[in-house]
């Protein structure tokens, strides 16, 4: 993986320019730590910085093609450039390198924008076209790889991050109130906003060309194609097994080629464990993994990945967080550049971080939930279809009073929690109730923080608006792959593979994700639902599909996911908001101390919101957190 700069001009270039790719270069240096390079043109200007993991001596970038009309730099792998550089080569191409990056340089030459559809992998792209002076910038199909951008007439700037943009002292940090909106109620912005308002995500599977000032863009793939009811074509679960399991095979091989060691994240769940799986069966070096846990009981799933690494038999490696990960929050709000309350983020940089000490590559079991329905909230919806039968005035009277009196545990993922947020809910509709299952604030709650006259500048405009939207492009699909297309268009790509990009990239080490390859997403979404979620059981075609490989302790426990126990971190802030000022919400000193007296009385557990307001009083107000060194072995 790497990490790209650009900037382009209508007209030429100025010294500010060229100082800032420089400068924005520098920034991104923990993106490449290995070489870095910069190109510039009258009117176009790049900067790289490589982490090298295929052609170690040959893929330096920025990279021209033979004829230096084009000039790319590039971020990500594209596991099937083989095969398109033999289709490439039959067609005259001559390469001088055997890197990924010059086919897909010389792929734009030749067939233009219509390249990308042809990629399978991970990748966030600028080509610049210096006779028709146009760049060209892309995104991989699921969002796994990051592209920001600003704009202003006559000129665009792009990055892996946004800190590199904010080098240019024409970008603005002016907030955009709508993300702040997005980030309280789900803890990450939607997808094309950052928390800055000038400043915008490249959406998935999009391409966009900047020509003489205009942007034009356009969606080349989408999910929603195959997410249709009934499925395009009929198949029993026997052959959907077999077939499920030939995606996983090629797509871990495929996942596997570089020149550096690759190790893997094994946290002793269905999906990490599938890969190692995989993994030891393809290769014949012993495989490294990696796991972290928690001295807090119930959140440390230790044991699970020792079992699985036994079972499968790698090299295993486990460490325990043993200090308060707030101590972690100035680093995380540097990585991550805007707010970002995911509560797993902080482990996972550690677990980063330290996997680096050993490979340079891991693969990783992210996007598996969803595509095969692994989540509680899948269960959640199914059940709201029942609840929603229970007559208001029971609801009202009787179910929601009782479950406001269940003390609050504070364990991980709690039974208490979970059925508080989903009586909370239930009598909502079902596309209402699915986005409710993860909300931290309500929009009332939302008024109170953000006080009466910024909520209203937001004009109505909630982040229901944006699920409601990807809900429209699915409208005849089932029930289940509706919450799943919403989910990889929210969930998955603002705030899951967020976090696992900065993370990694903030140590030099690339993620790799075989369960959100393009073939095999594809294949899951177009599989009946029945084959996902099976009665209330999640993933079930998957543990199906690997039922003979893992042991039973594995294919069977619940899924638990990577939270952090900010439910007891957070206490230690006691009853004053730690920020002195209040700037975009001037509610918090008053919300403050009635959330944290309700959490430690254990009347609510309000981990979710104090994590989430502590970031962005971080983020807003930087303060000072003292902490010891959070790892003990």
């Amino acid at each position: 993986m790497c990490g790209i700069v650009g900037i382009c001009r209508s007209d030429v270039l100025t010294d500010q320019d060229r100082c800032f790719l420089e400068a924005a270069s520098e920034t991104l240096a923990h993106r490449g730590p290995d070489a870095h390079g910069t190109w510039i043109s009258e009117r176009a200007g790049f900067a790289h910085r490589r982490l090298s993991i295929i052609d170690i001596e040959g893929g330096a970038q920025p990279m021209h093609d033979a004829s230096e009309r084009y000039t790319i730099v590039y971020n990500g792998e594209i596991y099937n450039y083989r095969e398109i550089r033999r289709t490439l080569e039959s067609n005259g191409v001559v390469f001088r390198t055997n890197s990924d990056t010059e086919v897909a340089l010389n792929a734009y030459a030749l067939w233009g924008p219509g390249c990308v559809a042809r990629f399978n992998g991970i990748f966030a792209l600028g080509i610049w076209d210096g006779r028709e002076q146009t760049l060209f910038l892309a995104r991989d199909h699921m969002g796994v790889k990051p592209l920001v951008y600003w704009s202003a007439p006559g000129c665009l700037i792009f990055a892996s991050e946004i800190k590199a943009l904010l080098c240019h002292p024409a970008v603005t940090t002016d907030v955009d109130l709508c993300a702040l909106s997005d980030y309280l109620s789900l803890g990450y912005t939607l997808c094309p906003k950052t928390i800055y308002r000038d400043i915008r995500k490249t959406p998935p599977a999009t391409w966009i060309i900047w020509q003489k000032g205009q942007l034009h863009s356009k969606r080349y793939w989408d999910l929603s194609a195959f997410a249709h009811n009934p499925p395009p074509r009929t198949i029993s679960e026997e052959a959907a097994i077999e077939e499920l399991r030939s995606h996983l095979n090629r797509s871990v091989r495929a996942q596997l080629v570089s020149d550096v060691p690759v190790g893997a994240f094994l946290s002793g769940g269905i999906d990490s464990s599938t890969i190692v799986k995989e993994m030891v069966s393809s290769i014949s070096d012993t495989v490294k993994t990696f796991s972290i846990g928690f001295k807090e009981r119930s959140y440390n799933e230790s044991s699970y990945a020792r079992l699985a690494a036994e079972w499968i038999g790698t090299q295993h490696f486990e460490r325990v967080v043993s200090q308060d990960l707030a101590a972690l929050l100035p680093k995380l709000v540097a990585c991550y550049d805007e707010p970002f309350a995911d509560t797993s983020a902080a482990p996972t940089f550690l677990l980063c971080k330290w996997a680096r000490e050993f490979v340079k590559v891991v693969l990783s079991g992210d996007g598996g939930d969803e595509c095969f329905a692994g989540y509680d909230t899948y269960v959640a919806d199914k059940l709201q279809m029942w609840y929603r039968r229970v007559p208001a005035l029971i609801h009202r009277a009787i179910l929601s009073p009782l479950t406001s009196l269940i003390p609050s545990t504070h364990r991980k993922v709690s039974w208490d929690y979970k059925i508080k947020q989903f009586v909370r809910h239930a009598q909502s509709t079902p596309e209402e109730a699915h986005y409710s299952w993860r909300l931290i604030f309500s929009e009332e709650e939302k008024r109170r923080l953000m006080g009466p006259d910024i909520y209203r500048s937001l004009e109505g405009y909630t982040p229901f608006d944006v699920f409601m939207s990807h809900y429209a492009d699915v409208p005849d699909a089932a029930p289940l792959n509706r919450s799943l297309y919403v989910d990889a268009k929210t969930w998955l790509v603002d705030a899951m593979l967020v976090k696992v990009d900065r993370a990694s990239m903030a140590h030099g080490l690339e993620v790799r994700v075989p369960l959100l390859d393009r073939e095999l997403v594809e294949f899951a979404m177009s599989l009946p639902p029945r084959f996902k979620l099976q009665g209330l059981r999640t993933k079930a075609i998957l543990k199906k599909a690997m039922a003979d490989s893992l042991p039973p302790g594995i294919i069977d426990r619940k899924k638990r996911g990577f939270n952090a126990p900010v439910a007891h971190w957070i206490e230690r802030f006691g009853e004053k908001p730690p920020s002195g000022g209040t700037g975009a919400l001037e509610g918090c000193p008053q919300l403050w101390p009635e959330l944290m007296r309700e959490h430690r009385a254990h009347r609510a557990d309000n981990s979710f919101k104090l994590w989430t307001l502590l970031l962005w009083l971080r983020w807003e107000h930087p303060f000072t957190v003292p902490g010891d060194a959070p790892f003990t072995k």
